[in-house]
């Protein structure tokens, strides 16, 4: 009985939540559709994500935060700091990385690695892009490797 009452419950607040998203310019989160780059409108740039994504802002600092089935859940966001490749690198070896790859771009880097956690596999990318004489950063955590190889196509994808 309880676990009917919880599935119910987890069904209903799905159903609502997917019922209630503000569509474009009714405030809120922007809804995008499936075709062409998808703008990011407190940025300036375009970004390359498959499927239907909301944009909303950013946690912390100017930007914006992108939710959709294809991408689980990524931020982009001017980089308060310039940060190097190897400073990067840096702050990964707190978390014991695994399969750590970094790549020079030609406007900047994407560093990707996984690690292990007490909630099992983590997959994390950063990647720092000099675009228009601003730094910006894209990145997402999350626990599918899919997700997280998406997201840093989409990464590479910015563009003003």
């Amino acid at each position: 009985m309880i676990r009917a009452s919880i599935l119910f419950i987890a069904l209903a607040s799905l159903a609502t939540t997917t019922a209630c998203k503000k569509k474009e310019g009714e405030g809120g989160a922007a809804k995008t559709s499936e075709a062409g780059p998808t703008k990011l409108p407190k940025l300036g740039l375009t970004i390359d994500v498959p499927g239907e994504v909301e944009i909303g802002d950013a946690i912390m600092g100017q930007g914006h935060m992108l939710q959709g089935a294809e991408i689980g859940a990524m931020q982009v966001e001017i980089a308060e700091k310039p940060e190097t490749l190897d400073e990067a690198k840096s702050d990964a070896d707190m978390y014991t990385p695994k399969n750590l790859k970094a790549d020079k771009l030609a406007d900047g880097w994407a560093l990707t690695f996984e690690n292990t956690g007490s909630a099992g596999a983590n997959f994390f990318v950063e990647v720092r892009r000099e675009i228009g004489g601003k730094t910006y950063k894209c990145s997402t955590t999350q626990g599918d490797g899919g997700r997280a190889a998406t997201v840093l196509a989409a990464c590479k994808s910015l563009t003003k």
